[in-house]
């Protein structure tokens, strides 16, 4: 009976190890991220943003993704709500966000997320607005589309 106590003792304190090093992973990545500011300028002009009135045919948010392997899927990095107001030329929309690891060669995009006329969505090429940087642990950066 002592021997299945030891064993169990042991699995159990290989598992409480495990979990810290996981969890101080994730805590030193998380702390060695970069600051990222992400700016740019829209024209609601040819299409209006969504809004409880108008739900369809719109610009419903913007999305900002890493696009850096064109072979593997799109990154999602964060999903931005339109500006208030979301009327004509908005010379600034940005957000901010932490990024990394991966670190290096990134290539970041924006791209205007809408509905079309039957609802359904639609969304801008994400080789439109898209900018090749260097991204590096700790560093603050400002991106401009």
């Amino acid at each position: 009976m002592r021997l299945i106590d030891q064993k169990n003792a042991k699995r159990g304190l290989l598992a409480v190890a495990a979990a810290l090093l996981i969890s101080a992973g994730i805590f030193v990545s998380r702390v060695s991220s970069a600051n990222v500011t992400a700016s740019w300028s829209y024209d609601y002009g040819p299409m209006p943003a969504c809004s409880e009135t108008r739900a369809i045919d719109c610009i419903d948010h913007f999305e900002v993704l890493d696009i850096t392997d064109s072979n593997k899927q799109v990154v999602v990095i964060q999903s931005v709500s339109n500006p208030k107001p979301a009327v004509g030329k908005v010379d600034k929309v940005s957000t901010d966000f932490k990024y990394g690891p991966p670190f290096g060669q990134r290539t970041i995009s924006v791209i205007a997320v809408g509905r079309d006329r039957d609802g359904v969505r639609r969304t801008s090429s994400p080789y439109a607005a898209r900018v090749t940087v260097s991204i590096g642990p700790l560093v603050k950066m400002f991106l401009v589309f």
